[in-house]
């Protein structure tokens, strides 16, 4: 009987695995490569996750909780539209680009039928949609979705194109609007 798993080297490969996803993406991703990222051998892998889905469900967990604690460290200002505008700071930083990419890639798996992904997906979006209704004056199902359709368009436009400064006017022209219209 071999023996059983380490605890604590398990959980330093995901926390490795995770930073590797989120510097390199998923797209692509193989077991031999990450593991010699890692410095183990892929057997190892095998080993503490059992398969590459179970790693990459679990890196995919991970990921997302550290998205939550950098989304979650928001400043809680009284002034919405100051905490709608520190949260576009937040999502359109360097920092995050990484989590939107990995969450991108998520959905778009999710898009070709992989009901893993598809899982994952809905409850990052269901994380999401949290955060925006914790952001509106009046918040309705709806208008979350709304919200949280065009934050995400305006995220995808600016980091494909990398047009700063037209996706920064469209932003403001989004928080204007939603402020006339009492939701912010």
């Amino acid at each position: 009987m071999g023996r059983p798993p380490n605890p604590e080297a398990r959980a330093a490969l995901l926390h490795q695995a995770a930073a590797y996803v989120l510097q390199h993406g998923l797209n692509g991703l193989s077991l031999r490569p990450l593991a010699a990222a890692l410095g183990v051998s892929a057997r190892l892998l095998l080993y503490h996750f059992g398969s590459k889905e179970h790693l990459v469900t679990e890196v995919l967990a991970a990921v997302a909780a550290q998205q939550q604690t950098l989304l979650g460290s928001l400043e809680a200002g009284t002034d919405p539209l100051a905490r709608f505008d520190a949260l576009w700071a937040r999502l359109t930083s360097p920092e995050f680009m990484p989590f939107l990419r990995s969450l991108l890639e998520v959905e778009l798996r999710a898009m070709d039928g992989d009901g893993a992904y598809r899982q994952f997906a809905r409850g990052t979006m269901q994380a999401w949609l949290g955060l925006v209704t914790a952001h509106l004056a009046a918040p309705t199902p709806a208008a979350a979705n709304f919200v949280l359709a065009a934050l995400t368009g305006l995220l995808l436009d600016r980091f494909s194109t990398r047009d700063d400064e037209r996706t920064q006017l469209a932003f403001e022209a989004l928080r204007d609007a939603l402020h006339t219209g009492g939701l912010l």
